[in-house]
């Protein structure tokens, strides 16, 4: 006999995707002991591992970050989200500053957890760069960054990694 496990039970609908939002914001960078100029263009990539590389948001370095990047997750102990920051070359490929991912169940649900992260570098050479992030977790159907300011970290959130994505 056919089973349409879309209902409970009791006859209401299920939906098969939560809605869980996950909104990130890059409020703002320090590129460590990276030699930059005046007019160096950073790129920052953010999203989930397998598609981050889709998620950009370009800016100098005397200006603060525009874009604001979501995604739906159905389980925040199974997801987690990376941010990578470029130096943007207009030939050669753009040169990677550093990384970090972080696991969606540190972060305080229906609220706004801000802080600062150190990139794990691909080169020892350099002083490390540091992100501030935004990342409001929307499991109540709330708005991108319509929730409390100063959520607070359940857990570390780092999920460590003896290299870079890149190198």
């Amino acid at each position: 006999m056919f089973h349409n496990n879309r209902y409970s039970n009791n006859g209401e609908y299920t939906a098969l995707i939560s809605g869980n939002r996950a909104f990130i914001k890059v409020d703002a960078v320090d590129t460590g002991s990276y030699n930059m100029s005046n007019k160096a263009k950073l790129v920052a990539r953010v999203g989930p591992r397998h598609s981050f590389m889709n998620h950009s948001t370009e800016f100098g370095l005397k200006e603060r970050p525009q874009g604001r990047f979501d995604f739906e997750y159905t389980d925040p102990e199974r997801s987690s989200f990376v941010c990578v920051l470029f130096k943007k070359h207009l030939f050669g490929g753009d040169e990677e500053l550093g990384e970090i991912e972080l696991r969606l169940s540190a972060f305080e649900p229906n609220t706004v957890v801000s802080k600062e992260y150190t990139l794990k570098t691909p080169s020892s050479k350099h002083i490390p760069c540091r992100v501030r992030l935004s990342v409001h977790l929307s499991e109540d159907g709330s708005n991108a960054f319509c929730a409390p300011a100063g959520g607070k970290l359940l857990a570390n959130p780092e999920i460590p990694h003896k290299t870079t994505y890149f190198n």
